[in-house]
């Protein structure tokens, strides 16, 4: 049986090779090279070939935008066949695990989320990008669903791999990452230079990506504390691993990420070591307190300013070059005129780069980004009130559940619930829905935690 199956999944893998060979179209050989991926994985690894979309789309990011082929105004790029392929998988996955459907959490606020979504689709400003955006939202409930249903299926046997997967993603975008660091070769934004970003397409993105992995490295030393020595050698590259993280999300120059893991760090300590909270609250306070009168008196006498350094200068410097948060004011302030416009419906799922393209006044002509910079205005504005609390419901459904799970369990779930604030921080000033990378892996590691951290078997 097995060998009929696996010479019909060769037989077809060669058919492909085949018509890459005779069309003429380069876009075509990558879509044909991903099909052919995708039939081997799901042949021969089955359930577990979700995980190898895991791994792998790190460190394609870079060229996520590179265009396989177009039709009229639709177009298909490398993220975009990625993401079909994945639903495909999805949709067959849950037919044959139908079983498991009605264990899912959250799924109905969800499901009327994506429908929403799509319903937008009449009415559009963007139907191209309606369809592209309501397809990435499936996705990753499609991951959090899996991920739910292979632990129900598999126990800790996928618990162990799908962590063990996070960390080999995270190979060659940090590789790289650190080469930039080194040679200079990082971006340079916002007056600050040498900002790596590994294979990702912005910094910001390393960063949540590393916060993310920051977390889950927690949750598996906090998983593992018993046979955890802190002074064993074996250990080392554990505390490297977590040290090397911290680095990387400082060296991005991303201040959101810097709350991010500042906020993790003190919903942590505030379940496990409260008793550090208070001196590290001080310290820092006390510190930022007397930066500015040292470095006045290092500056006026020595003419040595500690702000020269591009770090020291991100933490403290405010102003309208080096700060975004007035760029961010003026663009939520012009862009809510057109919100009001259609409050209810809004402008059709992912049309906010396009209409604000098309209505920006002279002063915004320079934003090049056309981007929200923050998912709850991008949400309200493009699915209107209705979208955006079906959205937040999400999220409410998701926390709510946690909160009673750690109110009877000692708190056990605590980074998962700290992961969920923390994003909820992050969407307040970033893209977090097109950082596709990170949110895959997040909302697949939610997955694993809501099905871990459940009461509804006991």
């Amino acid at each position: 049986m097995h060998h009929s199956k696996h010479s019909t999944t060769l037989f077809i893998l060669g058919a492909l090779a085949v018509a890459s060979i005779i069309n003429p179209n380069s876009g075509l050989d990558i879509l044909f090279l991903l099909l052919g991926i995708y039939i081997f994985l799901q042949s021969f690894f089955g359930d577990f070939a979700i995980l190898a979309f895991l791994i792998a789309r790190p460190a394609i990011d870079f060229w996520r935008d590179y265009n396989i082929f177009s039709w009229q105004n639709y177009s298909i790029n490398i993220n975009a066949a990625i993401s079909l392929i994945l639903f495909a998988w999805a949709v067959i996955f849950f037919i044959r695990n139908r079983d498991y459907w009605h264990k899912i959490p959250t799924k109905l606020p969800w499901i009327l989320f994506l429908i929403w979504c799509a319903f937008t689709f009449l009415y559009s400003f963007d139907r191209p990008s309606t369809i592209q955006e309501t397809l990435k939202a499936s996705n990753l409930f499609a991951l959090f669903a899996i991920s739910f249903v292979l632990y129900q299926k598999y126990k800790k046997g996928f618990t162990k791999k799908l962590f063990v997967s996070f960390f080999i993603s995270a190979i060659i975008p940090l590789t790289v990452a650190f080469y930039q660091f080194f040679t200079g070769t990082g971006m340079r934004i916002d007056y600050i230079g040498n900002r790596i970003y590994g294979t990702f397409a912005h910094p910001n993105i390393l960063a949540t990506f590393a916060l993310l992995l920051f977390m889950v490295l927690v949750e598996w030393i906090k998983e593992n504390i018993n046979k955890f020595s802190a002074r064993s050698k074996e250990n080392y590259p554990i505390y490297a691993g977590g040290g090397l993280l911290f680095l990387t999300i400082i060296l991005t120059y991303t201040r959101i990420a810097w709350i991010g893991l500042a906020l993790f760090i003190f919903l942590f300590l505030l379940i496990y070591h409260s008793e550090w909270l208070g001196k590290i609250i001080v310290a820092v306070l006390l510190s930022y307190a007397l930066f500015f009168p040292i470095n006045s008196i290092l500056t006026n006498n020595f003419n040595y300013n500690l702000q020269r350094y591009q770090l020291i200068a991100r933490l403290t410097t405010r102003s309208e070059d080096a700060d975004s948060i007035q760029w961010r004011t003026n663009l939520i302030e012009r862009v809510m005129p057109l919100f009001w416009r259609k409050p209810i419906f809004g402008y059709g799922y992912g049309s906010f780069a396009k209409v604000w393209d098309e209505n920006k006044s002279l002063a915004n002509l320079w934003d090049t980004t056309s981007e929200a910079h923050n998912d709850y205005l991008k949400v309200g504005f493009e699915s209107g009130f209705i979208g955006l609390g079906l959205y937040l419901t999400i999220f409410l459904s998701l926390f709510l559940r946690q909160i009673k799970f750690g109110v009877y369990k000692d708190w056990k779930n605590i980074v998962f619930i700290a992961s969920i604030c923390v994003y909820l921080i992050l969407n307040l000033s970033d893209n977090m829905l097109h950082h596709t990378p990170m949110i895959w892996w997040m909302w697949a590691m939610w997955g694993l935690w809501s099905a871990q951290y459940s009461l509804d078997d006991k």
